[in-house]
């Protein structure tokens, strides 16, 4: 029983961690992308790749806010699916049921990470 428990253990740390306690694609691979391959501006991304990679996952265009707050002025828009760079994440105003907000790396701007899929880790700002 005691290494049936260990095995589940051990199997589930890998799906969660990956192999080498590394991070699964739920948080990143080094750029973003299931498949393993490097982001380049052909995806839409320009800039260095060591920033995590985000994807716009709303069906309406997406503002970018000056300040992590429903409140504070638009500053852009963003499409539906597109790739961005985020720089690091805070929390702000609540967006159903999710306070965490991300600051794009190369627009000056916020976004909710309530409509952006995170491929990596975001650093804490």
């Amino acid at each position: 029983m005691v290494k049936q428990a260990v095995t589940v253990c051990a199997v589930a740390a890998t799906l969660l961690l990956g192999p080498a306690g590394t991070a699964g694609w739920a948080s990143g691979d080094g750029d973003g992308d299931r498949r393993g391959r490097p982001a380049t501006a052909k995806d839409g991304i320009d800039g260095p790749v060591s920033h995590p990679v985000g994807v716009v996952v709303t069906t309406s265009p997406l503002h970018v806010r000056a300040r992590p707050s429903l409140h504070s002025e638009v500053v852009k828009t963003l499409q539906p699916h597109q790739r961005l760079l985020l720089g690091c994440q805070t929390r702000g105003t609540w967006v159903d049921g999710n306070p965490v907000w991300y600051r794009l790396y190369g627009i000056h701007g916020w976004v909710s990470a309530r409509f952006v899929h995170n491929h990596q880790l975001v650093a804490p700002c």
